[in-house]
């Protein structure tokens, strides 16, 4: 615990101010403390245009529309991920592509490009082809739906399949606007996997307010989580929360992050 306390009051990072609910970046420090191992990662995304919220600072739109460049990079006791890539928006087409390397020991590469089509602003079919440098290479496929309950609440799905269909998932999220400046999620992500075990996972989020929520989540694996969610004001926010398991209570976890939120605007690459 005294480990975490030194984390939570280091990572309070300052910010460049922001317009009200309208962000270029976001970025997220995070720290996880566990009987068997310590994570720390940090991931950082630049939107070209500025992105609006739905009310709570960390929600936003189901299907995402603007274009973006984004990077992480995560530590723990047995290896260490970095992420990099972006994705570009013009008229009813994306274009995307990203690099993944994974040091478990040895370096494992990937590399993805994709490609999407909007047949309608909530309706967008995507492919993404992934090489492995030390792997199978494999498409994906996803298609997402947006769909608006009324002029706040919506639902939102996503399929996705491999090439061979040896890989299936579902993923949806339902948010509802409670009025009164109270908000509500559900989301959850259902896999189906040849030759494995079938996952599931499940989180709902309960807002206060604007700035102020509380979370829970449990899986296929009987783990579950919990923690609260405040914003200091409109460009940083704190998260912390506990993780354990219901079959083994002796791996618990605690974890934190900060996020921060800029409205800074780079030199213009590209128009969008």
């Amino acid at each position: 615990m005294k480990k975490l306390a030194v984390i939570i009051s280091s990572i309070l990072l300052s910010s460049t101010a922001a317009a009200a609910d309208s962000y270029n970046s976001i970025s997220n420090l995070s720290y996880k403390d566990s009987d068997n191992n310590d994570t720390v990662a940090v991931d950082s995304i630049y939107y070209l245009s500025p992105k609006k919220t739905l009310g709570p600072y960390d929600q936003f739109e189901y299907i995402n529309k603007q274009s973006n460049i984004y990077g992480a990079y995560a530590d723990d006791d047995f290896s260490d991920t970095t992420l990099v890539g972006g994705e570009y928006f013009i008229n009813e087409f994306v274009i995307g592509a990203s690099y993944t390397n994974l040091d478990v020991g040895n370096h494992n590469e990937a590399y993805t490009i994709s490609g999407g089509y909007f047949f309608n602003p909530d309706l967008l079919a995507k492919v993404t082809l992934v090489e492995n440098k030390d792997g199978e290479d494999f498409a994906l496929f996803d298609l997402a739906y947006n769909h608006m309950l009324n002029s706040t609440d919506y639902v939102g799905v996503t399929v996705t399949a491999d090439d061979d269909f040896n890989y299936r998932a579902v993923a949806a999220k339902y948010f509802i606007d409670l009025q009164q400046g109270n908000y509500l999620t559900f989301e959850g992500k259902y896999e189906s996997i040849d030759d494995a075990e079938n996952q599931w996972v499940a989180e709902t989020n309960y807002y206060f307010s604007k700035a102020t929520s509380v979370f829970a989540s449990y899986d296929k694996q009987d783990t579950y989580s919990f923690g609260a969610q405040h914003f200091i004001n409109k460009n940083i926010g704190l998260k912390v929360g506990y993780e354990n398991n219901a079959d083994d209570s002796d791996n618990d976890a605690y974890f934190a992050n900060t996020v921060s939120y800029t409205h800074l605007t780079l030199p213009t690459i590209c128009s969008v």
